[in-house]
């Protein structure tokens, strides 16, 4: 337990290290969005978005999902609800609401509302050129049900960047550290994207994400969607994808729906 705090803490202090190299390698202002561009969401995929809200912005990211699992387990997991407020030029609030889970394995169900997740303060790092990044420090807080909770406090680390090779092909990844089970395990999340614009209104995706724990086995997962922007400030979206080893999911699929709402200070 010790040892895993002293890691995540070394891996904190590394990456706080590095923030001021690259804000003094990189341009002298962060690639924030304005008021005036489309909106730009952290769902479907499981890579956040590296484009922080313009300040005084309001985004309702939302959605729901139905999993199944090998082993005969299914479940239900809604609205999937994430708040994100613009505070600055290049900062932004952003938390997961509690969810609603329903899942069932032989015969016994479990219902409940997650834990508060999730809450967290997401930094845009000023980088130039095609190259886009942020740092998101967050914690959860323990407020779900007894079968659903983590059952404390956990410190999340995320590093979400995106590359346009040109205006139509994208490609990006996240790397995320979270320090879970009481501070027992280190869990590192890697994640790669590649993305193919369709118009000016549609956008496609295809992603790998992994779950590697220091004490349990790893989870794979191949993951694809699509994005369409009803208005400048309204989007909605399909994802689905499938377990690569028999920790993983057999098989999920999700809708959603995210607004935007700017100028409110």
């Amino acid at each position: 337990m010790r040892r895993e705090r002293t890691l995540f803490l070394r891996l904190w202090l590394a990456v706080l290290a590095a923030v001021p190299c690259v804000l003094f390698l990189n341009s002298p202002s962060a690639q924030a969005a304005d008021p005036n561009d489309d909106i730009d969401t952290n769902r479907p995929s499981f890579m956040f978005s590296p484009i922080v809200l313009p300040k005084g912005s309001l985004q309702l990211e939302n959605g729901g999902l139905d999993s199944g699992a090998r082993r005969g387990r299914w479940g239900i997991d809604l609205p999937e609800t994430q708040v994100r407020i613009g505070l600055a030029r290049s900062t932004e609030f952003q938390v997961f609401v509690p969810n609603y889970v329903l899942s069932r394995e032989a015969g016994d169900s479990t219902s409940g509302v997650t834990d508060l997740s999730e809450i967290g303060i997401k930094q845009q790092l000023p980088t130039s050129g095609k190259f886009t990044a942020a740092i998101i420090a967050a914690v959860t807080a323990p407020t779900g049900a007894t079968r659903l909770s983590l059952g404390g406090t956990s410190g999340i680390l995320r590093l979400p960047y995106t590359y346009a090779i040109n205006n139509k092909w994208c490609i990006g990844g996240m790397q995320s550290l979270l320090l879970i089970d009481h501070g027992r395990s280190l869990q590192w999340q890697p994640d790669i994207l590649i993305s193919r614009s369709l118009g000016t209104k549609a956008c496609t995706f295809l992603e790998y994400g992994g779950y590697f724990t220091s004490n349990n086995y790893p989870i794979n997962l191949i993951h694809l969607g699509a994005m369409y922007k009803l208005t400048r400030h309204q989007q909605i979206d399909t994802h689905c994808g499938f377990g690569l080893n028999q920790n993983a999911p057999s098989a999920f699929v999700g809708l959603g729906y995210s607004f935007r709402v700017d100028g409110l200070f």
